[in-house]
């Protein structure tokens, strides 16, 4: 079994990062456009924006 190194964990995890926050650009930028100036009431206000946030970075 082939491990990988620290160095090769973070190099894949920031391009995996980065990739996903390309592709789910959009979506972050309404989430985001919805909690702008709030505090407790995100966690309901935008919560189904947050959903399609999550589903759209865990399918990548």
């Amino acid at each position: 079994m082939n491990a990988l190194s620290r160095r090769e964990e973070e190099t894949l995890l920031k391009t995996t990062k980065a990739r996903a926050l390309k592709e789910c650009d959009p979506v972050v930028k309404e989430f985001a456009e919805c909690a702008s100036g709030r505090t407790v009431s995100v966690a309901w206000a935008c919560k189904d924006k947050l959903k399609v946030v999550q589903d759209c970075m865990v399918k990548l």
